[in-house]
């Protein structure tokens, strides 16, 4: 079992001070054009539309008190959907405990929408007319996203996402005062581009490689990625000498994507997946050994767990993760995660949603009331200071990124499965220690 170091899955966070200030000068607050951003998600689309009742109501309300209804509308089965499920009614919990919100106890229902438009858009009506919910929570596919905007635009109420990144989103918000409603509480899909590639530029530098390769998922989240981070790889004078896709899902082994990399000439290779094939990548590369750096941004292996669930083949391996101020509130929802329902396995979804709901609170008993107008335009004018950092959305209403917004590290798996922050320099705990095969 790897140790947890100074990672939040074991309630110890770590102080980001430092992200690369490129980052930073490529976005605007509200009053300028919209930022590049965003972020992982999906499965491809199905076709049968299913329902799923909350796995964790929120406590009865005494029969005094009135009850006002939140939804969350997302993949409430898989392992970031159920986590994000758990961090959203440990927020009402909390709430309730001080007497609700504007005197009114909250409730959760929750509706799997299992990552497929069509019962995304069953479960939004679902949620808005039969449950009557003053705002929803949720939201991971790209695809699912776009689906509803025409639905929030009719609804009027406001949506918090976690994950649903693809730029399109933030284009079509900034540009249509009806969508005003939307609000992304992750990254867009060009800054997912630049939070893999800025490591991968810092260790190229450092060890003088030339020669890149891109690996993605073949998916409408990664079109943004794959724009965004040619962009800076012909700006920065890098070749890029191999371009691989991932079937989302169905990727068996990785080996003839490995073995072509290498055999164009990879020196680093960077990698985006988001839907779990990259325990197989992971796995492949530790027994190939081809001879280059790989960065990756994997979803579902943002966790600690990763080490066990790989069985030990992640040495050398860098990894992005999301990266928490380490406050008194921080650590506070931390432990009282925790101690609620174990281990915090994953890193993003529950912050994230723990966030959402409480700018959420914030927002209405500043204007008063639960209408949608008032508190979408509340957040668009003063966002949010949480548990993440501090929340300040663009135009098309996704986060600034960088230091004191949502800030990402680069951490390195060691031989003895322990990880170690190698990027920024300015937090890193060590340097990057190029693989044993890989000559510098």
């Amino acid at each position: 079992m790897p140790k947890a170091g100074l990672y939040i899955g074991v309630a110890i966070v770590i102080i980001i001070v430092a992200i690369v200030a490129g980052l930073v000068a490529m976005q605007q607050p509200a009053q300028a054009p919209a930022q590049e951003q965003t972020a992982a998600e999906t499965t491809p689309v199905q076709e049968t539309p299913a329902r799923t009742p909350s796995p964790s109501p929120s406590p009865q309300p005494t029969p005094e008190q009135e009850v006002i209804k939140i939804g969350y509308l997302g993949p409430a089965t898989k392992p970031y959907g159920d986590i994000a499920v758990k961090s959203i009614q440990l927020a009402i919990d909390e709430i309730n405990a001080k007497g609700g919100v504007l005197g009114k106890k909250v409730e959760l229902v929750v509706f799997d929408d299992e990552n497929k438009p069509d019962v995304a858009t069953t479960g939004f009506r679902k949620l808005v007319y039969e449950d009557n919910v003053v705002a929803i929570f949720g939201i991971h596919s790209s695809a699912v996203g776009l689906a509803l905007l025409p639905l929030i635009k009719e609804a009027k109420v406001p949506v918090f996402a976690h994950g649903s990144v693809a730029d399109q989103i933030d284009e079509q918000v900034a540009q249509d005062p009806g969508l005003k409603y939307w609000f992304r509480f992750n990254i867009n899909a060009s800054t997912h581009a630049l939070i893999v590639y800025y490591p991968a530029k810092y260790i190229a530098e450092k060890y003088g490689f030339n020669k890149v390769g891109i690996l993605y998922d073949k998916h409408a989240w990664t079109a943004a990625v794959v724009k965004k981070v040619k962009e800076v790889i012909q700006r920065d004078g890098f070749e890029l000498v191999f371009e691989g896709t991932i079937e989302p899902g169905k990727t068996t082994s990785f080996v003839p994507h490995l073995t072509k990399a290498r055999d164009a000439g990879v020196q680093i290779l960077m990698v985006w997946t988001a839907y779990g094939d990259g325990k197989v990548l992971q796995r492949d590369y530790n027994e190939l050994k081809p001879p280059f750096v790989l960065v990756q941004f994997d979803v579902v292996g943002m966790t600690l767990k990763q080490w066990d669930i790989t069985g030990g083949s992640l040495p050398y391996q860098i990894f992005v993760f999301y990266n928490f101020p380490a406050t008194e509130a921080t650590q506070r929802f931390v432990s009282s995660y925790e101690a609620k329902y174990g281990e915090l396995g994953f890193f993003y979804p529950p912050f994230f949603m723990y966030d959402a709901v409480n700018a959420w609170k914030e927002a209405v008993e500043a204007v008063g009331s639960f209408d949608g107008d008032k508190v979408a335009d509340y957040l668009a004018r003063n966002g949010y200071m949480g548990i993440t950092g501090r929340w300040i959305f663009t135009e098309g209403h996704t986060p600034l990124f960088g230091p004191e917004y949502l800030a990402t590290i680069a951490v390195q798996w060691t031989p003895e499965g322990e990880t170690r922050v190698v990027w920024p320099p300015d937090v890193a705990e060590g340097e990057v220690a190029l693989p044993p095969w890989v000559k510098g």
